[in-house]
């Protein structure tokens, strides 16, 4: 059978677990600390343990007044048994009483009527009562034993419920942040990777923009030398014209290479801050 003191001593201790998991998970950090279903769950399962223990207490106050009953019905009970053994025993002395016993005798006014002497049928009355009052506390205590007994089981049944669905909860966001925190890593991966591939994208570039600088620089310097050709010779010939083309085409080469340069640095900070904020998340 259940005893009372040992469910109030597990409801006790899985109070005290579910306040500390609450302790424990308040610590949680930034985007991390969430009311969560696992909160809700935890806080439901201390206001289950809560109002398990107001009515374990109610039980425990009803079972000792109902001891208390127990204990006067048995004392009463006790008292008049003491007296009727006392009575028995004056009852038998004196049936054994005869003629020839040595501690007979006269005695004044023997047969008198003592002030506080009953009458047969409250005498039955006071025996009768006694009795039926001790087997209607042994009745009630039955009857409440019952019901502490089926307090318990429910209790402990509700309790069990709320554990588990508490458990469930923790399993569930377990799994929940697990695929986060994998989704999280497969993310910082393929930025790490899209950083690198960046980077050589953007020395790339550098190096192409290297290399046309030379190219630009034979074209500009051949036109300046051209300028002094003497007198009449100062043409506009064919590679005058093919100079300029080729400065003006070298020029829009290097300009789009600069723009894909500054393209490129501008996503790899992004990419660089996102891996930042990924990283951050990760460590939470």
């Amino acid at each position: 059978p259940f005893r009372p003191c040992g469910r109030k001593a597990v409801v006790s201790t899985q109070s005290t677990g579910a306040q500390e998991n609450l302790a424990t998970r308040s610590i949680r950090v930034a985007i991390d600390l969430v009311e969560d279903e696992v909160s809700q769950e935890l806080n439901k399962e201390v206001e289950v343990i809560n109002g398990i223990k107001d009515k374990l207490k109610q039980k425990v106050n009803e079972a000792f007044q109902q001891v208390c009953a127990l204990q006067d019905a048995y004392n009463a009970m006790c008292d008049d048994l003491a007296d009727k053994m006392h009575c028995l025993d004056v009852d038998q002395q004196c049936h054994s009483l005869t003629n020839q016993s040595a501690n007979i005798g006269f005695h004044q006014n023997s047969s008198r009527i003592a002030k506080d002497i009953v009458m047969p049928d409250a005498w039955d009355s006071h025996s009768n009562y006694n009795t039926q009052r001790a087997n209607s506390e042994i009745r009630a205590s039955t009857a409440l034993r019952e019901v502490i007994n089926n307090t318990i089981e429910q209790t402990a049944n509700d309790l069990e419920a709320q554990r588990l669905r508490t458990e469930y909860a923790f399993r569930k966001r377990i799994h929940e942040v697990q695929m986060a925190k994998d989704e999280l890593e497969w993310q910082q991966s393929n930025t790490k990777r899209e950083i690198d591939v960046l980077m050589d994208d953007i020395r790339g570039l550098k190096q192409a923009i290297t290399d046309k600088n030379k190219p630009l620089e034979v074209a500009e310097t051949r036109s300046e030398n051209r300028t002094y050709r003497p007198r009449v010779e100062l043409c506009r010939d064919v590679p005058h014209d093919g100079l300029i083309n080729e400065k003006n085409e070298l020029q829009k080469t290097v300009s789009s290479l600069v723009d894909k340069h500054n393209t490129a640095e501008d996503a790899l900070n992004q990419l660089k801050q996102t891996l930042n904020r990924i990283e951050e998340d990760i460590a939470v």
